[in-house]
């Protein structure tokens, strides 16, 4: 297998389960409008809730619009300081203290590499099952490879989440000492034996390049819309490259089954790295709660933007600044759905301590108890092994 290039590579993880998110709990309410000077969707509630789940409560005063802004992000990436990049800023900035999701447009990933890599994540998906066993990532060094449907879940009370997936990563050799000492998401990339390079090899490694690369853009617009200097942690979080966790997930959700049980294409839960990347394939499923009326609202599936949220990392980072909302998926149609999701999780290494000068002598601790003087420093491998492998708990292995 080849050694991946990217701009600045990344590396790994070990054999434990992985997931990426922090189960559902409700959250506190809390939410801001955003400011009427970028292009936004205005979110409505969604009526494709499920029966079961409880009814909202009605809210005490009429709730602010609920916006997912579509930001044009050309300006930062031609010139980050020109005026036009300083207003991109500040979207940025509005968008991850109100709702903690936005899209982005013209970011420079072409439409035809975004296209061949739902091609090819048709391919896998079709394989036979026995053959997507065979790499199964819960056998493999570093958790890539095929995660089996129904083998993850978020919420309690509701059947594990009714998707499959398929991780790539930075191809790390299985003797690097990284992958030796199961870092993790260390290891190498593993790949179906029926399938050409060109069918699925070949556009995922060429994907996750551009969508790396892309991650540390918004990395960087990100740390410019805060009100301090982040600039030191976020060198360390980027660097060195080879021990940045950055893990690309191909997911298909099945059509909804017929149960008793409520089931959902991913329950309802926070990401738990710095920032997430989605890119959809055109049908709808993606919700956020809104907070402020406890309703889900439907998130546009716009065909070649990306949908950018903030996760546990960077909201904790931040001291509550910056959002991670929870969000979940369903997948009502009577079809197949795709998407590409890119995790920026970061330098294992890298403490989880506030970046506010003001908060610095704040111990890092994260919801959950991980961290503190038993652990010592919370760092982003001690954050990322915890979390995934409580999510991988819940679901069942087929």
């Amino acid at each position: 297998m080849s050694q991946l290039r990217v701009a600045r590579p990344i590396a790994a993880f070990n054999p434990l389960s992985l997931a990426t998110s922090r189960t559902f709990k409700a959250p506190a309410g809390r939410h801001q409008s955003f400011a009427a000077t970028e292009t936004t969707s205005t979110a409505k509630p969604s009526s494709s809730v499920p029966p079961t789940l409880p009814t909202p409560r009605a809210a005490t005063a009429t709730p602010p619009s609920f916006t997912i802004p579509t930001v044009d992000i050309a300006p930062y990436l031609s010139d980050p300081s020109s005026l036009a990049a300083q207003r991109v800023i500040e979207q940025i900035n509005r968008a991850c203290r109100s709702t903690g999701f936005f899209q982005i447009v013209n970011h420079g990933v072409p439409a035809a590499l975004q296209s061949e890599v739902f091609r090819a994540a048709e391919r896998f998906f079709r394989l036979p099952l026995e053959e997507k066993k065979k790499l199964d990532a819960k056998t493999t060094v570093g958790h890539r490879g095929y995660d089996v449907l129904e083998s993850q879940s978020y919420e309690e009370g509701v059947l594990p989440d009714l998707k499959e997936g398929f991780y790539v990563g930075n191809d790390i050799p299985a003797s690097d000492p990284r992958a030796h000492a199961r870092r993790f998401f260390m290891g190498p990339n593993v790949w179906p034996s029926s399938l050409q390079p060109h069918e699925l090899q070949q556009p995922a490694e060429a994907y996750f390049t551009a969508v790396y690369t892309l991650s540390l853009r918004i990395l960087d617009m990100i740390a410019a819309s805060l009100p301090y200097d982040v600039s030191p942690m976020f060198a360390r979080f980027t660097q060195p490259a080879d021990l940045v966790a950055a893990p690309l997930r191909l997911l298909h959700y099945p059509p909804a089954r017929r149960s008793k049980q409520r089931q959902l294409g991913a329950s309802a839960h926070t990401d738990f790295g710095a920032i997430t990347l989605l890119l959809q394939d055109g049908n709808p499923g993606l919700q956020v709660l809104d907070q402020h009326s406890e309703s889900w609202v439907d998130v546009p599936s716009t065909r070649n933007a990306y949908v950018v949220n903030v996760g546990d990392m960077l909201e904790k980072w931040t001291g509550g600044y910056y959002r991670s909302s929870v969000h979940r998926v369903l997948n009502p149609q009577p079809k197949d759905r795709y998407s590409v999701v890119f995790f920026f999780d970061g330098n294992l290494d890298c403490p989880l301590v506030p970046l506010n000068p003001n908060d610095a002598a704040k111990s890092s601790v994260l919801p959950g108890g991980e961290g503190g003087k038993e652990d010592g420093v919370l760092t982003v491998e001690k954050h990322m092994i915890k979390r995934m492998a409580t999510s991988y708990g819940k679901g069942s292995r087929k």
